[in-house]
């Protein structure tokens, strides 16, 4: 990719078939999710919805980020080893419901698998009467096995992963001014003709069959981010240090200043002492002089 714009992404004009939909559905058009090769792909989830009769246009940005482990970040790195391609939350999630979905059914579905093992693929049969209930009973947190309720799995983010952001905007597709060239084209590939009344593609039945979709990227940089925990450990001890060692130097000030205070105390009553002491006994050599 050595260019962004519409014109040098990938551009489909998908056809939704609504003929052939069963009763039981009752939305139309398809669903996108942009992931990694080796993310599997929730789309149920994640995905965004394109209509039809709409051209949609769906830039895309490219961003990186490098989380801290734990316990000062969230990543894992111990739980990414475990994962031989690469670990992603989607993945960690798939392989919760893969593993309870296999305990309890006996088989996973078609779009999973777990790490080192080859569990039975669900039949359609399986699929809808065990599968299904199960990936519903671990959305809403009721599923149990053996009357233990399961929790939500432990899925921290990676500790480097890669995503991509979009922005969409749409149109209607064809436009009134080519939608005479869009009925006989279409009419063309499918071999009928305008003219006729079964069978043929008209503008409705196009708008409601047909759409367009460009997916490009927006702009080549990409956008990193990192993760640092802004107050570390040695930030702590540092400025508890910083504080001891302020609050150790005035007390240290204040001991000298005390004992010299000490000192000049002492100092002045033992002199005082001497005074009186040689006053007193000059007093007494004075009294024993007068008595003689």
């Amino acid at each position: 990719m050595s260019r962004t714009g519409a014109l040098y992404g990938l551009s489909l004009r998908l056809h939704v078939a609504q003929d052939d939909y069963f009763d039981t559905q009752d939305v139309a058009g398809f669903k996108v999710l942009l992931h990694n090769w080796y993310e599997p792909p929730m789309i149920e989830e994640y995905g965004f919805a394109l209509r039809p009769g709409s051209e949609t246009y769906v830039r895309i940005r490219l961003q990186k980020y490098k989380d801290t482990p734990r316990p000062l970040g969230y990543c894992d790195p111990y739980l990414e080893q475990q994962f031989s391609e690469g670990y992603t939350i989607s993945k960690c999630v798939m392989q919760h419901r893969a593993k309870f979905m296999l305990q309890k059914c006996g088989c996973i579905s078609f779009y999973m698998n777990l790490e080192g093992q080859n569990p039975q693929i669900c039949n359609l049969k399986q699929e809808r009467t065990c599968a299904e209930k199960v990936l519903e009973d671990i959305a809403l947190g009721v599923l149990k096995i053996d009357n233990v309720t399961i929790p939500d799995p432990d899925c921290p983010s990676p500790c480097v992963y890669t995503t991509y952001t979009y922005t969409i905007s749409q149109s209607e597709y064809p436009s009134s001014s080519v939608k005479d060239k869009v009925v006989e084209e279409v009419n063309k590939q499918k071999g009928t003709t305008a003219s006729e009344e079964d069978g043929s593609w008209s503008i409705e039945r196009i708008r409601d069959n047909y759409l367009k979709v460009h997916i490009y990227f927006e702009e080549l940089s990409t956008l990193e981010m990192e993760r640092h925990p802004s107050y570390l450990i040695s930030n702590l001890i540092g400025d508890v240090g910083g504080q001891l060692g302020l609050l150790l130097g005035m007390n240290i000030c204040s001991l000298v200043q005390f004992s010299d205070y000490l000192i000049r105390v002492s100092f002045f009553k033992g002199f005082m002492k001497i005074v009186r002491y040689y006053k007193a006994k000059k007093q007494a050599k004075k009294r024993a002089f007068s008595n003689d």
